[in-house]
């Protein structure tokens, strides 16, 4: 199997970007970066468009003990 060409890019980061990043990421800005992409493309997979006003937007999270019998 072929692997797809990778090309590098290079991105300017803002210091808030980069702490943010980095904080996602574990202390690794590249994870952080690698994580972000993630997100973005399930929330895009959800229908999230990127000229939806996100403070009309909400998120719904869903525990694993919602799953287990409440006493």
């Amino acid at each position: 199997m072929e692997k797809p060409e990778k090309k590098a890019i290079h991105v300017k980061f803002t210091p808030n970007d980069h702490k943010i990043l980095t904080t996602i990421g574990g202390g690794n800005m590249s994870e952080g970066f690698r994580i972000a992409i993630v997100w973005a493309a399930h929330f895009h997979n959800l229908g999230l468009t990127p000229d939806m006003d996100l403070n009309n937007i909400g998120l719904v999270t869903v525990s694993n003990t919602d799953n287990y019998p409440h006493d």
